[in-house]
């Protein structure tokens, strides 16, 4: 195959892996997505009451406790879904009116409260549908695109297309950003925003200045991204802002500093605009983020509006905690730290990169174990630390490179096992490894219909375990399909 073949088919891998893996999970930014897509509102009064995360202002109506980004991203799939929802609730009325109460055998009661919620709103097939159209239309097709992003500029540093290809597979199965696409998530896209900024900025072949103006436009629009969705690309915003200015003094002194800092800030000054903008408009001031006009919870009043020091608990728990930490659900990305010391690395990355790469994730560190809501964490999994991932695994490379290959391959194989045990059964690593080992594979919507079963699958009601395995090999045999069928030997093509 030639390397627009590999670009196709690790595109389409990626979108079907991804995209078998969606869940039904609704998330507040789900719901903005829907009210974006419907009305072109930010406020999601309809919803009041489905989510914790959804809160109202007297006056003003009520709106999600986050970013916007994330929900103006996930509205165009959305809207470009609605005219298939809408026909499919024609044909079957049913399926939007209100429902009686059902069980939801997990643990966390939230998950029974609020489907019955929907349920007797008669929203849950229609917020399910919604969650389906964003994950396979905005998710699943943006975790592609970093494959093939990956992919591109591997090839370039490296000058092994093959090696650069197995890379950005592993980079997508095996890393939490699989386990954070199963459903619209503002962490996974701020990776992908840092990715394709870390890209343009060590695109082989841009040393003049000019082309290095541009480049710094385009990361600064990739951070600026990050901002609309989550404030926790502040710490990588400032780090890529501080590469932009050394970078700059380093080539030419104050004036081309200048220059390229004002083009990072130029890139990111539309998507703060926006983000300012919906601030003004859904709380009346465009200067204070949406924690700060919440209701009081048992997190929010720690020190500025949920924001404190660093603490111990969270400093620890963000990198080991068995239920959130990153190093868990990724034991591969502990590799990184020794990269500094590793004389192989300077072949790979310049002293320069490896420097930003430590400071970026040392910055989003301090940054997410300073938010006292990451103590939440363990109800959703690993969260604050993804946008690090890129900069971990770019990290990574020189030293998994340099260890003996059946240690690297204990390592890799097993990040490869906790990532898709943890992106099928939407659980911890240690109780996703023992559901996949003892209950076999499965797929997330399959474990969610088995637990509604009695409200949505009675099929299921025995078990998916037959159904779970059924689907995995349907899946492998299409991704089978996906590099077979068609291919041509050929010599790849120049690099």
């Amino acid at each position: 195959m030639g390397r627009s073949g590999i670009v196709a088919r690790l595109f389409l891998t990626a979108w079907l892996v991804y995209g078998a893996h969606l869940t039904s999970n609704v998330v507040r930014e789900t719901y903005l997505a829907v009210a974006i897509g419907e009305r072109l509102t930010f406020r999601v009064d309809p919803y009041l009451g489905l989510h914790p995360d959804l809160f109202e202002i007297p006056g003003r109506g009520s709106y999600i406790d986050g970013n916007p980004g994330a929900s103006i991203l996930g509205a165009l799939p959305y809207a470009l879904a609605r005219p298939a929802i809408a026909g499919l609730f024609y044909l079957k009325p049913s399926l939007a009116r209100p429902k009686p109460a059902a069980a939801y055998d997990d643990p966390r009661p939230n998950r029974t409260r609020y489907m019955n919620e929907m349920r007797a709103r008669g929203l849950d097939v229609k917020l399910a549908l919604a969650a389906f159209a964003i994950q396979l239309g905005l998710m699943a097709p943006l975790g592609a695109m970093a494959a093939v992003v990956l992919f591109r500029f591997l090839t370039l540093r490296l000058g092994d297309q093959r090696k650069a290809l197995w890379l950005a597979l592993l980079y997508t199965f095996a890393t939490p950003l699989f386990f954070r696409s199963g459903f619209l998530n503002q962490n996974a896209i701020v990776a992908h925003a840092v990715l394709v900024a870390w890209v343009a900025l060590g695109w082989p072949g841009a040393d003049h200045d000019s082309v290095r103006v541009r480049r710094w436009l385009g990361a600064g629009l990739c951070l600026g991204i990050g901002l609309l969705c989550d404030y926790s690309a502040a710490p990588l915003a400032v780090v890529f802002g501080c590469w932009a200015i050394g970078e700059g003094w380093a080539a030419g002194g104050l004036r081309t500093a200048a220059r390229r800092s004002l083009a990072y800030v130029a890139g990111a000054a539309g998507p703060i605009a926006l983000l300012l903008f919906y601030q003004w408009s859904a709380f009346g001031s465009p200067w204070f983020p949406a924690q700060h006009y919440m209701p009081a919870t048992e997190f929010s009043v720690r020190g500025w509006n949920g924001f404190t020091l660093p603490t111990f608990d969270l400093l620890w728990g963000n990198l080991f905690d068995l239920r959130f930490g990153l190093l868990v659900f990724c034991p591969m990305l502990a590799l990184a730290l020794a990269a500094p010391f590793l004389r192989r690395t300077r072949e790979f990355l310049n002293g320069r990169e490896v420097a930003i790469a430590l400071l970026g994730v040392g910055a989003l560190w301090l940054f997410s174990s300073s938010i006292q809501f990451g103590n939440l964490q363990w109800n959703t999994g690993v969260r604050y630390m993804v946008p690090a991932v890129p900069l971990l695994f770019f990290l990574m490379l020189p030293v998994v490179g340099a260890l003996p290959r059946w240690t690297a391959g204990i390592v890799v194989g097993a990040s490869l096992v906790v990532s898709w045990a943890v992106a099928m059964t939407r659980e911890d690593p240690v109780s996703a490894i023992r559901m996949v080992f003892t209950e076999g594979p499965t797929l997330p919507l399959l474990i969610v219909l088995r637990k509604t079963a009695a409200a949505y699958a009675p099929f299921l009601g025995s078990g998916a375990q037959p159904a779970g395995i059924a689907a995995v090999l349907i899946l492998a045999l299409a991704v089978w399909a996906v590099w077979r069928v068609g291919r041509r030997a050929a010599s790849p093509e120049p690099l």
